[in-house]
């Protein structure tokens, strides 16, 4: 095993991918994989402290070299100061989703069930879990390699959740009713797919991320039948969106007969979030 100077190894990383970042960037990316790779902190930087390199270590550096995200090459990433494993089968979580959280546990009575439809790594019936015990939580993906990491993550943050490999698009085939459903579904369209990053578009599940053009909504058309039907008197349909449709997406869910949507912003103003009440009668 090969030990090495904390400052050496944030220049070696900050050298290998300077051709897909700027400075600044590329230096943050590699105090980043310290922090994953070794939880070191600037402090342990500064203060120069070693580390022990992996043996694949030369491919980990090559594959950043390449451009693939730095969560891809460590395995893992924070989601609300947790520590969550992901692979090429799940998307990268973003700051915008720990939002989603917030806006479920804002809603959720003490001992509610809530299902999250399009899991990924787990990352949101997880963090429920973990910061709301009580709750029951479920969840689905249609994706076998998806759930397989959100098990795994479940297990090593022990976090009781049921996954389930299931397509909303064949709800009526699945069982149960619940307080609360939540969704971070695909919702970017393939017109939007041009302006994307090279890392995202190159790494990142395409089946989890993109929408056809003629069809942005169709994941919410989905949700919303799903949720009048299942849903309990009163609960919530608590969803994350393209902040280009947040208009339309609340006129759908309307449409279906929510009695109340509201439309709500991320922490960069964006429109984000919608959480719609089905009727209490």
């Amino acid at each position: 095993m090969i030990s090495i100077s904390s400052p050496i190894l944030i220049q070696q990383i900050t050298d290998s991918i300077s051709a897909h970042y700027e400075a600044s960037e590329a230096r943050a990316i590699a105090f980043r994989c310290l922090d994953l790779g070794w939880n070191l902190s600037s402090m342990d930087i500064v203060l120069k402290k070693e580390v022990d390199l992996p043996a694949d270590w030369p491919l980990r550096l090559a594959r950043l070299a390449g451009g693939e995200p730095l969560q891809y090459v460590m395995g893992k990433t924070y989601f609300r100061d947790h520590l969550f494993s992901v692979n090429s089968d799940t998307l990268i979580p973003r700051p915008e989703t720990e939002e989603l959280v917030d806006l479920v546990l804002r809603h959720a009575p003490k001992n509610a069930s809530v299902v999250d439809v399009g899991t990924g790594s787990g990352c949101i019936p997880i963090s429920l879990k973990l910061e709301r015990p009580s709750l029951n939580v479920e969840a689905w993906d249609i994706s076998v390699g998806a759930l397989e990491v959100a098990r795994q993550n479940a297990l090593l943050l022990g976090a009781s959740v049921e996954f389930k490999q299931q397509d909303i698009f064949t709800w009526p085939s699945a069982e149960g009713s619940w307080d609360i459903i939540v969704s971070n579904p695909p919702y970017v369209t393939q017109d939007e797919a041009k302006e994307m990053a090279k890392h995202v578009l190159d790494y990142e599940p395409h089946l989890a991320l993109f929408v056809p053009n003629d069809d942005a909504l169709r994941y919410y058309d989905a949700l919303g039948d799903f949720a009048q039907e299942r849903l309990r008197a009163g609960g919530y349909l608590c969803l994350e969106i393209n902040q280009h449709f947040g208009t339309q997406t609340v006129e759908l869910l309307f449409s279906k007969g929510f009695q109340e949507v509201k439309l709500l912003q991320d922490f960069k103003g964006n429109d984000r979030m919608i959480v719609a009440q089905k009727s209490g009668l």
